[in-house]
């Protein structure tokens, strides 16, 4: 499917006033079919929005207008190849939350009349988990991906990394990715690929082209990581949706197989702290024998198909 706007070539400024968001938006192949909500996707760590290009466009054939864009420090936003992993040198977590807002209104101002949703998967999912928290509001819903739940080691990893961003920012580090991957390699049960990116995905071709491809894999600089840790010490605590409406839509979505969710554990923990705070409209849909990445897993048109009746079901309630 080659029908979707490819809008990149229109400049939308980031939040750090430097960098140009690099950016997609699909609509429907046929141009028939009636627009009823949109989505905005917020991709995660070390990846881009390339890779969301066939769902997006699935959607957007079923009436579900999308935007994608690549974050900071990812994919063709940067400037050059030595940019990838590196946010910012003043305030990039902030820069990185008010870029999905950025987006928003982009996305909002083409579509007015219709719900908008958000999605954020893995490293997206800590960003829009920090957005909801005081701009729900703004969104008919929302999507969490590839999530976890409070990890205690970020209250140790924030004030080391806080450190290491200060004294060398732009310098990657290799250590931690590889630790990163060993640790989450090690849960696996059934590990069968030798990849160092195993965890993703149980999909063979999508690990290969996940390898292949220049844009995804790359070490987090100094910086990176500093800024992911702050990302999930706010995003992930107990009390993180606080400031939400308790009728707010939410849908957990992971592998059974997920390092990251600790094998379904940590986002069934998720899902039932929320109940227990009265939120009314929380999902869960854990897929047996997938793991990080259910968007690139063999059956990912079962996967494609369960999120647009979700967004479907909760656009009719709202219209």
């Amino acid at each position: 499917m080659s029908s979707s706007t490819d809008s990149s070539h229109e400049h939308i400024l980031s939040s750090d006033n430097i960098h140009h968001l690099h950016h997609t938006f699909f609509v429907p192949s046929d141009t028939q079919t009636h627009i009823k909500a949109t989505l905005l996707v917020v991709h995660g760590m070390a990846e881009h929005s390339g890779r969301y290009a066939d769902f997006a466009q699935f959607l957007a054939d079923h009436g579900i207008a999308v935007a994608t864009y690549d974050h900071l420090g990812h994919g063709k936003t940067v400037k050059t190849q030595a940019d990838l992993g590196f946010f910012a040198d003043e305030h990039p977590m902030q820069s990185l939350l008010k870029d999905v807002i950025v987006m928003a209104d982009q996305l909002q101002a083409r579509h007015p009349e219709v719900p908008h949703f958000v999605m954020g998967h893995s490293m997206g999912s800590f960003i829009v988990r920090n957005v909801l928290k005081h701009h729900a509001h703004r969104f008919a819903g929302a999507i969490l991906m590839g999530s976890a739940d409070a990890n205690p080691l970020t209250k140790v990893l924030v004030p080391a990394n806080k450190l290491l961003a200060k004294v060398a920012p732009k310098t990657p580090n290799p250590v931690f990715a590889t630790v990163m991957n060993k640790v989450l390699n090690s849960k696996l049960k059934n590990r069968q690929s030798e990849s160092e990116f195993a965890w993703l995905n149980q999909n063979p071709e999508a690990i290969a082209d996940y390898e292949a491809d220049p844009l995804t894999g790359f070490d987090f600089t100094n910086n990176g990581f500093m800024t992911l840790f702050c990302l999930m010490e706010t995003g992930l605590n107990k009390h993180w949706a606080a400031t939400i409406t308790k009728d707010f839509p939410m849908l957990f979505i992971s592998g059974e197989d997920d390092p990251i969710g600790n094998m379904g554990r940590g986002i069934r923990r998720i899902v039932t702290r929320l109940n227990q705070q009265n939120f009314s409209n929380v999902d869960i849909q854990l897929y047996p024998n997938m793991r990080h990445e259910p968007l690139h897993e063999k059956d990912h048109q079962t996967v494609y198909q369960d999120i647009l009746e979700w967004i479907e079901d909760n656009t009719a309630d709202v219209c």
